[in-house]
């Protein structure tokens, strides 16, 4: 356990279906400046390019990926990469941004990730405060859209 760990929730006012559908569609990311996954397919397995822009400025740094489970019922999207045999330098551990319905209109976002490896025990190897207000940017990002288009 890394004390780097990151959650924020976030609640938005549109049905979890819209919100859905906005965040499955990775190659319409344009609402976040701080992340772009590139692959064939938001699907179980799917492995691709992740870009980070640790100051939303169009300066990508890439990494490897793998989505982990995504599920429509669950309304769950998830990816995880690392570095080093299984892992023991770094390992991002499920990247997950979940839905949850609220209500019929308002659905609550809950974005987390978990690292793991020696990197992240020592502070070292990303810049965890910065992704940590990045993920909020993210949430907020997202929320705004949303409601921009109700």
């Amino acid at each position: 356990m890394s004390r780097w760990n990151i959650s924020h929730t976030t609640e938005i006012d549109a049905p979890i279906d819209k919100v859905w559908s906005a965040l499955i569609d990775i190659d319409d990311w344009h609402w976040n400046k701080w992340t772009r996954l590139e692959a064939s397919e938001a699907s179980t397995g799917t492995k691709g390019k992740l870009k980070a822009s640790y100051e939303g400025d169009d300066q990508w740094e890439t990494f490897d990926f793998e989505f982990g489970p995504v599920s429509e019922k669950e309304h769950l999207l998830s990816w995880q990469g690392s570095v080093g045999p299984k892992g023991s330098l770094f390992s991002g551990q499920h990247h997950s941004m979940q839905l949850e319905a609220i209500d019929k209109s308002h659905t609550r976002l809950i974005h987390q990730e978990r690292f793991g490896g020696l990197l992240p025990m020592l502070g070292l190897g990303l810049p965890y405060k910065t992704l940590d207000q990045n993920y909020l940017l993210m949430n907020e990002a997202l929320k705004e859209k949303m409601e921009a288009s109700q």
